[in-house]
Parts: structure tokens; sequence; C-alpha cells
């Protein structure tokens, strides 16, 4: 299995149309631009961790997750160029919102690891999970195995290090993670669920094409979003001592 971008195989794209590929190779950027994101907000996790008495053994695992998503970030960009999609649009404006709204380090600790490393990265597995199914092209799939294995470590490192931070966590801070699990949980649907639902309702054609290059068929994104929300984060967010039900039924009443 590749390790690196240097033990990548090469593209096979024989039997795909310029325009099946105009179309898929577009992903690539959005994705680059994507896992960025995820290690500024990783980055700040880390570094929130360092006040937090209760992580600071977790401070090398943090550390780690935002050396994986530079690394994706990197991945995804030279699987975009090598198949000839455009250059990659960053924007941290996104990141800088979330954190200005987190000046307290332990409320932006666990909020981030509640929503990004917990709830967005056992989403993201389930998602990368679903494309690396779809995928047959090999440059593609082995892009796809590399990331699912660091996402399931991220998404691990999550639910553990929450459930080491709980125990010391006041009342109201407790609270506070509930409306938090609240609008994340929305958010996430916003994002993920919703443009796929849309596809689905105005009848959309999917070329299956598109998956062999791993874009998943709007079906295929809405089964993976619920599937993650429903058998994974409601049930965990259960264990770790939140409301997850209510969290999912209210998600649009904090929005």
């Amino acid at each position: 299995m590749a390790r690196s971008i240097a033990e990548l195989p090469r593209p096979s794209l024989i039997g795909f149309t310029p325009a099946q590929l105009a179309f898929a190779v577009g992903a690539w950027p959005m994705r680059a631009a994507e896992e960025l994101r995820s290690a500024l907000i990783f980055r700040a996790l880390a570094r929130a961790a360092r006040r937090v008495p209760a992580l600071l053994e977790w401070t090398d695992q943090f550390s780690t997750m935002v050396a994986d998503e530079i690394r994706h970030t990197r991945l995804c960009a030279t699987i975009g160029a090598r198949l000839g999609a455009p250059a990659v649009r960053y924007d941290a404006a996104p990141v800088r919102a979330r954190l200005a709204g987190l000046p307290d380090p332990t409320r932006r600790a666990a909020a981030i690891l509640l929503v990004e490393a917990a709830i967005g990265e056992t989403i993201s597995t389930m998602l990368f999970r679903a494309g690396r199914r779809g995928a047959t092209e090999p440059l593609t799939r082995a892009a796809l195995t590399i990331i699912v294995a660091d996402e399931v470590r991220h998404q691990r490192n999550g639910w553990a290090a929450l459930r080491a931070l709980w125990p010391s966590l006041a009342d109201s801070d407790r609270g506070w993670l509930q409306e938090e699990a609240t609008r994340g949980l929305g958010a996430a649907e916003q994002r993920i669920a919703v443009p796929a639902l849309k596809r689905l309702e105005a009848g959309t054609p999917f070329d299956p094409a598109h998956a062999a290059l791993s874009v998943l068929a709007p079906e295929t994104r809405v089964d993976a979003f619920y599937a993650a929300v429903e058998r994974l984060v409601i049930p965990r967010l259960a264990a770790l001592g939140l409301d997850g039900a209510r969290a999912w039924r209210d998600r649009y009443r904090l929005a």
C-alpha cells in the first residue's frame, strides 16, 4: 500500500472521456482546500491543548494530526495536478471565524475535539470509505487509502481525548458543548447531505464513471452521511455524556 506521494501509482485514465475527467478531477482541489482547513483547525487544537492540563498528554497526537492533514493537502493537490485539475484555491477565513468565537483555551479545545475531530472525522471517514469502495482508477484509490487510514485514527483521537477531558469540565461547559454538538450536526448536514438531497430531488443524472474516479453518487453521499450520524455519532455522544439524539433532533433550533 502506498504511504507517500512518491509511492503512488501512475494514473490510468483509459476509457474515461474528457468530460468525465473534467468533472471528476475537479474534486481534488476542493479536497486539498478542505484538508488544509483541517490542518489549521487541528493546529489551533494542539496549541490550545497545551494550556489545558487534562489534554497535555494529547499534544503529540494532535500535532501528528496536523502533519497528517498537511500531507493530505499536498497529496490532494498533487493528484489534482497529475489529473489535470485547476490550481487549488485556499481560504482560511472560515477557520479564522471559527476560532474568533472560541477565545477560551478549554472551550476552544473542547469544541474542536467535539465538532471537527470526533464528529467531523467520523463523518469524513465514512465518506472517504464510500469513495474508495467505488474508485477503480489506481491513483485515485491509492490516495484515498492513505487518507482513510489517517481519518480513522483522527476520529478515534477525537473521541478518546474528549473522554479524557470530560471529567474536568464544569457543568456550564458541558451544557455549552451540548449546544456545540447541535450546531455542528446541523452545519454538517447542510454542507454534506443537503446538496446531494437537492440533486436527488431534481433528478439530476449521475454518470457511474465519476464513481470510478471517487466522486460519490448523491444517494451514496446521503447514505454515508446519515449512517455515520445515526450509527456512530449519536451513540458516541450519548456514551460521552451528551444527549446525541436531542442534538440531532434540535440541529436547526440554534442555527
